[in-house]
């Protein structure tokens, strides 16, 4: 499992480099000052202003998401759940020593 993670991972990123390596960066003399944005001054509005829209006991309703309460359950204080005293229910995971492969070594592969 460690080892398919690791390979997606070094893929993805394998990908990204490809990617951001195949940048083309011509035409970079442009000013930047020619993509600015020249934004209009902001206007103050009557609703921004009024009292009574921003009363929260006449005109606004917020509703609050109250969690329940968390409650001990029996499984979570019994020593059963927790203490294993036959071992040999578990699985234990061994992984394969690492070895050379006739690929690995093949200079035609790596010399093209």
């Amino acid at each position: 499992m460690k080892t398919r993670i690791n390979q997606i991972a070094a893929i993805v990123l394998l990908s990204l480099i490809i990617l951001v390596g195949n940048a083309n960066a011509k035409g970079t003399e442009i000013n930047a000052s020619s993509h600015e944005n020249i934004e209009v001054a902001l206007e103050l509005e009557n609703w921004m202003t009024d009292a009574n829209f921003w009363d929260m006991g006449n005109s606004l309703v917020i509703e609050t998401a109250n969690d329940e309460a968390l409650e001990l359950e029996s499984w979570m204080t019994n020593k059963n759940t927790w203490e294993l005293e036959n071992t040999s229910e578990l699985e234990i995971e061994t992984e394969q020593v690492l070895t050379f492969e006739p690929w690995m070594t093949n200079e035609n592969i790596w010399n093209k």
